[in-house]
């Protein structure tokens, strides 16, 4: 049975550390994974093809609270993928749409067309290259439109990039940071209110798209009562918080405190 106290989540410009007070088992996480899964089919079930208007009071209390903590999560998520793959040609795209497009399958085709076409344009192949996230967003009018970070992909013109979109007004710019730590949150705000209407309007799709070819964040997990005072040495700690976070054990919750701390990497 496997186990560990400590996590480790580093990517390019920073290290995260989680110390648990109580180590977690791989059974403890198996049964957290199996209650949860039986929570959410109920859950479901009660909810199922019904709009947040359309659900109770209870209803709508426990979708926000699982709302906001996937929210946060995806905005993480993110924010490390955005860290790992920074480089000095990244860029933003917003593709928007002349017709009302208030179907979300409807313009999701119409950007995975033109993924395919942007991506054929740059690599003169159909094999999937391009580097991108990318989130839905919806307008005033209620039609959506589309934010795309791309990585790693040369300058085209903006009458090309008309052509290969085809629907509507395209939107280009450099992403410009002054400091290689702040460059994932300042990407991220840039998704934030699309990755809140996809969840909230959306319920049970993703938060964000991203391609499969991006560099993901190391992760380790292990157990040991050494502390991590050698990492943070001769590095700046950017943050550090301590919180009651919860196991099932048993199949039960029992509480377990946590310490965090984000260092910075020169």
């Amino acid at each position: 049975m496997t186990s560990y106290n400590k996590k480790i989540v580093r990517t390019s410009s920073y290290i995260e550390i989680w110390e648990y007070e109580k180590p977690i088992f791989s059974s403890d996480k198996i049964a957290m994974i199996d209650e949860t899964v039986e929570q959410l089919e109920s859950k479901k079930e009660k909810s199922k093809r019904r709009k947040f208007d359309e659900l109770t009071d209870d209803e709508q209390k426990n979708r926000l609270e699982r709302m906001g903590k996937t929210r946060l999560e995806a905005k993480w998520k993110l924010l490390r993928i955005v860290d790992c793959n920074f480089d000095n040609k990244t860029s933003f795209l917003t593709l928007t749409t002349k017709k009302n497009v208030q179907d979300r399958d409807e313009f999701n085709s119409l950007l995975k067309t033109f993924i395919k076409r942007f991506n054929y344009h740059i690599f003169n192949t159909k094999k999937s290259k391009l580097k991108y996230c990318a989130t839905l967003e919806r307008q005033k009018r209620g039609s959506y439109h589309a934010h795309i970070l791309l990585f790693e992909v040369p300058y085209v013109p903006h009458d090309k990039l008309l052509t290969l979109w085809r629907h509507g007004a395209v939107r280009i710019n450099k992403v410009d940071v002054d400091s290689k730590e702040n460059r994932g949150r300042y990407c991220a705000k840039y998704f934030e209110k699309g990755i809140g209407q996809e969840l909230l309007e959306s319920f049970g799709k993703k938060a964000f798209y991203s391609s499969r070819n991006l560099k993901k964040p190391e992760v380790l997990k292990f157990f040991t009562f050494e502390e991590t005072e050698d990492i943070i040495k001769h590095n700046e700690v950017l943050y550090e918080t301590e919180y009651s976070g919860k196991i099932f054990k048993n199949g039960e919750l029992v509480e377990n405190r946590i310490r965090y701390k984000k260092i910075k990497i020169d």
